[in-house]
């Protein structure tokens, strides 16, 4: 167990707003020294997660514990929080520098120490030129850098961020990430990150709390957030491009999209015990289906290249196989035109099926 991360634990949390119910019996354990991201759409909850756990924000039930005490027992140097806010929060009377330095000289951390940690957040945040300037002068992205400094410096045992990286150019901000992860790395302090960026969520989090509707949707790894969602709003929440997703009809051990046979096997995929003319959901990821030239193996779909975007490092392919029917193919060496006859084959470990009732993930997991 790392020393200096502290533990986090919501109890039955609830948070209602007159009422509307923001939060809903909210249960979450994030370990000591971990690296935990609340990933979710606009208004799903998440920032009035980080304000509750902040103590910003006051419980309409459950409670809150960090190491096993709970917060509202606890002063303001017991539970030793640095945030970085959303809208800044900045000290208007003070420099870049001072708004630095402020919590460090309130915690009587020594000169050497102070100047040497202030400099180096100068630097890797690229404010050394505005370190005299008040926050009048900045402009929004130097205002959410000096935010995230002033949170990165202090070096508490739990570090909140609410999307901290929003206002900042894409070469800072992928600057600053990593400087996140290496604080984090050194410190070992608890992290608790809020972003509706899941390229963000997957690149920080040790684990990631998908969020939708005021709920936990899945706690776990990037990893098995990606490729065993546990729901179809995390399937569909979570990649770039977008799962394939469409609704299939189970027939004799297959799954058809209207006249076309998707899958033949799909007793080997599920344990779910499938009714005749069942609707299920069938997702596969972009670069799990291979584009290849066309062939008569029945076991491939046969479709027409209906559209190419050149995206650089990869190719996006458009694939119509009928009226109602598309799938979109990501390709790194991809020798089709528009217009070409193909064969498209699924990676069949990585389909993955839904029960179109409580949209809940009915393959069989690997291993």
């Amino acid at each position: 167990m790392l020393e200096n991360g502290v533990k986090v634990e919501l109890k039955s949390v609830s948070k209602s707003f007159k009422q509307t119910r923001i939060i809903t019996e909210m249960n979450l354990q994030i370990n000591p020294g971990e690296f935990l991201v609340l990933l979710g759409p606009s208004g799903c909850g998440k920032s009035t997660t980080l304000r509750m756990i902040a103590g910003l924000e006051s419980l309409t039930a459950g409670k809150i514990l960090f190491d096993d005490q709970d917060i509202k027992k606890m002063n303001s140097w017991q539970r030793n929080i640095a945030m970085v806010f959303q809208d800044y929060a900045l000290y208007p009377n003070m420099t870049v520098l001072q708004n630095l330095e402020y919590a460090l000289k309130v915690h009587k951390i020594s000169g050497d120490v102070r100047k040497k940690r202030v400099n180096k957040i100068l630097n890797t945040l690229d404010l050394e030129q505005v370190a005299d300037n008040y926050p009048s002068q900045l402009s929004g992205g130097q205002k959410q850098r000096t935010a995230l400094g002033r949170g990165m410096v202090k070096q508490s045992r739990l570090f909140l961020l609410d999307e901290p990286l929003s206002n900042i150019d894409v070469q800072l901000r992928e600057k600053a990430r990593d400087e996140i992860q290496n604080i984090h790395k050194q410190n070992k302090q608890t992290i608790i990150y809020v972003t509706h960026d899941q390229t963000e969520a997957m690149a920080l989090g040790d684990r990631i709390a998908v969020m939708n509707n005021g709920k936990i949707q899945m706690v776990a790894t990037p990893d098995e957030i990606y490729n065993h969602p546990q729901n179809l709003f995390v399937a569909k929440f979570i990649g770039s491009p977008q799962i394939n997703l469409m609704v299939t009809e189970f027939e004799a051990d297959s799954l058809n999209k209207g006249k076309t046979q998707l899958i033949n096997n799909v007793n080997k995929l599920s344990d779910y015990k499938f009714q005749p003319r069942e609707k299920v959901y069938f997702g596969i990821r972009p670069e799990n289906i291979q584009i290849m030239p066309l062939n008569q193996n029945k076991n491939y779909l046969r479709g027409t290249v209906d559209q190419i975007t050149d995206y650089g490092r990869y190719q996006q392919i458009m694939v119509k196989v009928a009226s109602d029917l598309n799938f979109k193919i990501i390709s790194n060496n991809n020798q089709n035109d528009i217009g070409d006859k193909v064969s498209l084959s699924f990676k069949q470990s990585k389909i993955l099926l839904f029960d179109q009732h409580n949209e809940k993930n009915i393959t069989r997991r690997e291993g």
